[in-house]
């Protein structure tokens, strides 16, 4: 009997820290889209535009990109940077852009500023998912 008991209370107990954890990140995926505003602001502002529509044939919009579904191949272009021929929105763009160095939080907070904003909405980019990230294999990606 005690047993079951200590089994059962361990399940609630594992739960309930899940459950917690889950709501928490919920309620601070404003804060992260906040912060990532700020970054965005810092490093990718000045050829994207404040609305995020970038300069036709120069610098690719982020409104309303299908690009950016593929969080794997977003977070390696914000950190790592990216070169060669991309299509959005039916416009070809042939350049370079650098990686920036940030941390996996700020990766993560500008991902989810970029994807949550100017019309795109997509899923929240936890930090833990930023180093995984990087390591994977994506199509079409050429490292800067």
């Amino acid at each position: 009997m005690s047993k079951r008991i200590t089994a059962i209370v361990f399940l609630m107990t594992i739960s309930i820290v899940l459950v917690s954890f889950q709501q928490s990140f919920t309620v601070n995926k404003s804060k992260s889209i906040e912060r990532g505003k700020t970054v965005y602001e810092t490093y990718c502002q000045s050829c994207h535009m404040e609305d995020g529509n970038g300069m036709e044939a120069v610098f690719p919009p982020l409104a309303k990109s299908p690009n950016l579904a593929d969080k794997n191949r977003l977070l390696k272009i914000i950190v790592q940077g990216m070169r060669g021929p991309i299509k959005v929105n039916n416009v070809n763009y042939d350049g370079e852009m650098p990686g920036t160095v940030l941390t996996d939080e700020q990766a993560a907070d500008v991902a989810n500023y970029i994807r949550n904003s100017w019309g795109n909405k997509a899923e929240t980019i936890l930090p833990s998912q930023v180093q995984p990230a990087l390591k994977a294999t994506v199509k079409g990606y050429q490292k800067y």
